[in-house]
């Protein structure tokens, strides 16, 4: 799969692979809303709530003013829904900052 990071450009070309069902909804403009959320549980340190903040901004999409609100109230769930494929980004790249997180199904 390809970075999540790269924009596509006029020209670019996008091979999709869905169902019928699934293009079908691509073509009507029906989008599954985002049903995953985030809990953050801890920082281990002011880095990891200032790199923490960073990618919340960064891959959720919410503002970086809400996210280092979010950071710096912790425990705390990041009120933005999103799509599963982002909270595992998300997870991911926290943990590496060291902070501890868990998904939530909505």
């Amino acid at each position: 799969m390809p970075s999540d990071n790269i924009k596509l450009a006029i020209g670019d070309r996008l091979i999709v692979l869905a169902t019928i069902n699934g293009l079908k909804r691509i073509e009507n403009g029906e989008i599954k809303q985002p049903t995953w959320q985030i809990m953050i549980e801890t920082a281990p340190s002011e880095y990891a709530i200032f790199q923490g903040a960073n990618e919340i901004a960064g891959i959720s999409g919410c503002s970086i003013n809400q996210a280092r609100e979010l950071m710096n109230n912790l425990p705390g769930i990041l009120p933005k829904p999103l799509y599963k494929h982002q909270t595992q980004r998300l997870v991911i790249t926290l943990k590496k900052a060291l902070v501890k997180t868990r998904l939530i199904s909505v």
